[in-house]
């Protein structure tokens, strides 16, 4: 699905303080899709340090109204407390969005999709305590109520069930999570190393039916620098499932974040696997701009072949800094498949 760009204003109001770095901004944006029509954003964007942390805390802020009655409200946050001793990673969404279905598995169609619509709240927090320089232990909690509405109430793919969200769910999971985070910078790094691990058990309901699931998700990171302003940059991610998993809580590729390209939910099933790599190149003040690559696939199971029937991705984007004292981007990426293309605006690197 492609989203396309119809103004960005890039007027900011907000002040940066000479003695802390702290960062307040507020931009207006305007897009089209399809689905949406004419589509109005706000995004804030507040950032700081904390009492002698070495690393920058952010929150953010971004609320969206569409000319087709659409809502979106989403608050993310990284929270570094003094000394780095805390992490508090999380986000809010609430969303009432059309979506396209596609079904279950790693060679659904394109023209098989169905749109419907559903209002959703999640909430995703990950809370560390450092245990040792940059390694942390924490817990993760995740939660989500989703009522979908499919047209005249018709549900064409067999693999939504009442056991698995056909009217709705609600669920809640709890985890462990491990990282290990050198990074020198969270939403725009440009060396070190990154790897957490979380396994998430889930329960909840399902219209009358009791839902009991796991999921557990690996993200290892890697961030080279070659010369003063350029980057490579790699992510493994992987993902695996078992039990009653929620029909859209299933390990799913697509998106602004991962295999660019291909729309959020174009590939779905109990687990999947992608690579990305991605040149980043400062060139001249504010500006900069990226290539990207990326492979990978959904599996029913742990035992199909790894490395059949593989889906790619390629793509490049340019980078404008919010703000002079600080290097996070907002990026515009447009991204080529073999059966899909996509144009993303977003707040930040995809990892």
């Amino acid at each position: 699905m492609t989203l396309l760009i119809v103004a960005v204003c890039q007027l900011t109001y907000g002040q940066e303080a000479e003695n802390d770095s702290t960062i307040f901004k507020v931009l207006p944006l305007a897009y089209y899709t399809p689905e949406t029509r004419i589509a109005f954003e706000a995004f804030a964007f507040y950032s700081y340090y904390s009492r002698d942390s070495r690393r920058k805390s952010n929150i953010r802020l971004f609320a969206t109204y569409t000319q087709n009655r659409q809502y979106l409200l989403t608050i993310p946050w990284q929270i570094y407390t003094s000394k780095d001793n805390y992490f508090l990673n999380g986000s809010l969404d609430y969303r009432k969005f059309p979506e396209y279905y596609y079904g279950l598995g790693n060679e659904t169609q394109e023209a098989n999709r169905t749109l419907y619509e559903f209002s959703a709240f999640t909430l995703n927090s990950k809370n560390y305590v450092k245990l040792e320089n940059d390694t942390y232990l924490g817990i993760a909690f995740q939660g989500q109520m989703l009522v979908p509405d499919f047209p005249d109430g018709e549900i064409i793919f067999s693999d939504i069930t009442p056991e698995n969200g056909e009217k709705g769910y609600s669920y809640l999971g709890l985890g462990p999570s491990f990282m290990w985070d050198r990074r020198d910078h969270i939403l725009s790094p440009s060396s070190g190393s990154f790897l957490e691990f979380t396994p998430i058990f889930g329960f909840g309901q399902a219209s009358e039916h009791p839902i009991y699931f796991g999921l557990a998700s690996i993200d290892i990171r890697d961030y080279w620098k070659l010369g003063e302003n350029a980057t490579w940059a790699n992510q493994f991610v992987a993902q695996f499932s078992a039990g009653s998993v929620p029909y859209r809580v299933l390990p799913t590729l697509g998106g602004p974040l991962l295999h660019r390209g291909y729309y959020q939910g174009r590939f779905r099933d109990n687990h999947f696997m992608v690579l990305q790599s991605e040149f980043r190149q400062h060139v001249i003040g504010r500006v900069g701009f990226v290539l990207f690559g990326s492979i990978g696939r959904v599996y029913p199971n742990i035992r199909t072949e790894l490395f059949e029937e593989l889906h790619v991705a390629a793509g490049g984007g340019l980078r404008f800094r919010v703000s002079k004292k600080d290097r996070t981007n907002v990026r515009f990426d447009y991204s080529i498949t073999p059966d899909s293309s996509g144009f993303y605006i977003y707040f930040a690197e995809s990892f």
